[in-house]
């Protein structure tokens, strides 16, 4: 009896959970020092040539969602800076047996260059640490605005995936005095439905088959 109560909780938790987001602190909301953003389980990887000041940072400038935000920024501070700089957040994520999900976040051009290109990328990883795959860098740039818009991607995670990596980059150019300003908020990583219930229709058949034998 307390085996099925068991497989029936579970089931019920798997279906219940099917929208709850995998990605840490996709809010930004949870502060720690610990990390370079200020950001709970988010780095920030940023790069910048000569002549090119760039940064991804918690902010509570403009926040779609609670009182924090990442905000992802560059200048060009000379007139012939000597590339585009690229800017990258980076979040671990909670770990996944792999299948479809879909990523969604909400992304505003708080100050906009027609020659930047904002971009996201999903790497997966295995046991080990083992690097299985990811998604490339996939661009928003044409549907960003002045107002918070949802973004939304599908990906299929490789079979295997114990973990991944979810990196927001701004490239910018190198064009004089070009400059970019990007917000992100509600970073979320959710399980397709499908998957989800499958796995909960399987734990289904089995509490049938321990009724059965009951």
């Amino acid at each position: 009896m307390r085996k099925l109560i068991g497989l029936m909780s579970l089931v019920g938790l798997l279906i219940s959970t099917a929208a709850w987001a995998q990605v840490i602190n996709g809010g930004f909301e949870t502060l720690s020092a610990s990390y370079t953003t200020g950001a709970l389980g988010w780095n920030n990887d940023s790069t910048a040539p000569a002549g090119t000041i760039a940064g991804a940072a918690v902010s509570s400038m403009s926040p779609f969602a609670g009182v924090e935000e990442l905000t992802l920024a560059y200048t060009n501070v000379v007139s012939n800076p000597a590339g585009g700089p690229s800017v990258i957040a980076q979040s671990d994520m909670f770990p996944n047996s792999g299948g479809s999900e879909t990523l969604t976040f909400e992304a505003e051009g708080l100050r906009r260059s027609p020659y930047e290109n904002n971009q996201v990328d999903v790497q997966w990883f295995g046991a080990g640490n083992a690097y299985l795959g990811q998604s490339g860098f996939v661009s928003y740039q044409s549907t960003l605005t002045g107002s918070y818009t949802l973004q939304s991607l599908s990906l299929t995670a490789p079979a295997g995936t114990t973990g991944a990596f979810i990196q927001f980059l701004e490239a910018g150019s190198a064009n004089p005095f070009d400059g970019g300003v990007t917000l992100i908020d509600n970073v979320t990583l959710i399980p397709e439905p499908a998957s989800i219930m499958l796995v909960a229709v399987g734990l289904l058949g089995t509490v049938g088959l321990i009724r059965r034998r009951k």
